[in-house]
């Protein structure tokens, strides 16, 4: 009887205990688990329930195995495509309310029948909240990126909607005619440039063209339907071997009207290898050669830049051009012949086409469209998308990489304008050498020209571009996506398909942001004359030569010696 009394009194002491230790065993189960869902389930003995937790890890540890051959490419390719976005915050969902389970069942478990503390309860919330903070702030980020891709970038029924273009070498020509176009049908149909493999257009070719075509010119000119134009995959659309961006900066901003594109550039880069190239164009250049599509547009203004040029060198009232025609003894006023050119400076053509919704059907700016075509044909480059940034973007952007390392070869002290209402002015203060840039102050040492040149502005413009790709990592990127999502979403426009994307991502990848040719097309080097007001006019054959010279090349093209106008 005395050994049965002892064991009754130990009982009863060790049950005395329980309910002082009960907390730290329920939050520390609660722990485990939330850490490692099957965990705290061991750790109170109920090991067939914690292998039912702990058995998802399989799945997971599938995933993560996936995820690391991939490689951070390969996921950001993932983390471009919506629907798969929108799979993983499901996913992500499932493994909270897992997880949270997990932790609140072990925490259940370790001590069944006993009620618990309010201490106790309070800790098991605070270790829900506290692991789901890290899911909330993932499915954050995935719809934040859902959001953005749709919102930013073109859908598929809007590319379907868009003009079909073909492509005559490198130049872009569109099947339908800007509205202040008004050619005879005849003229219209020799605007059409037909696939070489479809026999059913020869009816359209010059010389070989059947007349009755003419009867259903409207027909061909229309916008293509969903059905007659349906989505194409990517490597049809363009090149295989080569895609190129036009990249336009806007100075829209405090005091000014409209929108001038003041910065042009065009990136084009192989797919291949990787090779990538930015050619910029001055905003001054005249006498722009133009698209077949966009012939007999401004012919009016042609004339009377014409007529500008004529002197009157012996003040007789008829200008000095004029020659006698018809043998009346009389001088007579040339006959005209278009330059089939654009008279006037390259970045006024955006402003003047954004209403060309009939040309350019679909597509979100038909002005950069138009300005696209218009590079297009001087390059003699095919330019598959565009990009508008505008200065409210490139501020907030450079900074959401927190700033830029630039080489800086003049030093430069100067202010410019304010990029957006109640924002202070740009102030840049830098010596030659490496510099870091701040948003505003990076604004200030691409935007000045006075005391400098236009010329050497987009030199700096080129090169700052240039640096911020090759500091713009992945890590630093997804760190700032909030911020640079919601710049993107407020002051970027782009034709860019949204289901193009991860092939986009591919070719980036093969980009050494370090290593990219950068050339200037500016005068004295690239103009052929200048016209009324000293504005250079472009040497069309000379730019041509160079593109092509720098895409068989590479950087060993982009300057006489080879070296980075960038100095670094």
């Amino acid at each position: 009887m005395g050994v049965t009394r002892v064991a009754t009194v130990q009982r009863e002491e060790q049950t005395a205990r329980v309910p002082e230790r009960r907390p730290k065993y329920r939050t520390l189960a609660a722990v485990l688990s939330a850490l490692i869902p099957g965990v705290g389930q061991w750790y109170a003995g109920r090991t067939l329930r914690g292998w039912l937790f702990f058995a998802p890890h399989v799945v997971l540890l599938a995933g993560t195995i996936v995820g690391y051959r991939r490689g951070t490419l390969g996921l950001l390719e993932l983390a471009v495509q919506p629907d798969l976005l929108r799979v993983f915050v499901i996913g992500d969902a499932v493994a909270l309310i897992w997880r949270a389970w997990a932790a609140i069942d072990a925490w259940m478990v370790v001590v069944p029948g006993w009620r618990p503390s309010v201490w106790s309860r309070a800790a098991l919330g605070a270790i829900v909240v506290v692991l789901a903070a890290p899911h909330v702030l993932v499915g954050g980020y995935a719809m934040r990126g859902i959001q953005l891709v749709e919102t930013v970038f073109v859908t598929e029924e809007e590319v379907a909607a868009t003009t079909t273009t073909t492509m005559t070498t490198a130049t872009t020509v569109t099947t339908s005619l800007p509205p202040e176009a008004t050619p005879d049908p005849q003229i219209a149909l020799q605007l059409m440039v037909p696939d070489a493999d479809s026999a059913r257009n020869l009816i359209f070719r010059q010389d070989m063209g059947d007349p009755d075509a003419v009867a259903v010119l409207a027909d061909v000119l229309a916008p293509p339907s969903l059905v007659e134009a349906p989505f194409v995959a990517f490597d049809q659309r363009v090149d295989p071997g080569r895609i190129s961006f036009l990249l336009v900066g806007g100075d829209a901003g405090p005091g000014r009207t409209g929108l001038r594109t003041d910065t042009m550039m065009v990136a084009t880069i192989d797919t291949a290898t990787g090779d990538a190239a930015i050619f910029g164009m001055p905003r001054n250049f005249k006498y722009i050669p133009l698209p077949k599509s966009m012939h007999g547009v401004w012919v009016e203004e042609e004339q009377e830049a014409l007529r500008a040029m004529w002197t009157d060198d012996d003040e007789d009232g008829i200008p000095d051009q004029w020659v006698d025609l018809d043998g009346d003894e009389l001088p007579d006023e040339p006959e005209f012949e278009s330059c089939d050119c654009y008279v006037e400076m390259l970045n006024s053509i955006y402003g003047r086409t954004r209403s060309w919704d009939r040309s350019y059907p679909g597509t979100p700016d038909p002005g950069m469209a138009a300005l696209r075509d218009v590079v297009s044909h001087l390059l003699d480059l095919r330019i598959d998308y565009y990009v508008l940034v505008d200065m409210a973007a490139f501020v907030r952007g450079i900074d959401a990489i927190g700033g830029v390392d630039v080489m800086v070869q003049d030093p430069l002290h100067v202010t410019v304008s304010a990029p957006w209402e109640g924002a202070p002015k740009a102030t840049v203060n830098v010596e030659e050498g490496m510099n870091h840039l701040t948003g505003f102050e990076a604004l200030a040492y691409t935007r000045w020209r006075w005391g400098s040149s236009d010329y050497a502005r987009m030199q700096r413009q080129r090169c700052l571009v240039r640096a911020a790709a090759a500091q713009a990592d992945p890590v630093t990127l997804l760190t700032a996506f909030p911020t640079i999502a919601s710049v993107i979403e407020d002051n970027v426009v782009t034709d860019v398909p949204a289901s193009f994307l991860p092939e986009l991502v591919r070719i980036a990848g093969k980009v050494n942001f370090n290593d990219i040719a950068t050339v200037g097309f500016v005068p004295p080097t690239y103009n052929d004359g200048r016209a009324l007001g000293g504005y250079p006019i472009p040497d069309v054959d000379k730019i041509r030569w160079k593109v092509d010279k720098v895409i068989a090349e590479g950087i060993a093209a982009q300057t006489k010696t080879g070296d980075s106008e960038c100095g670094a």
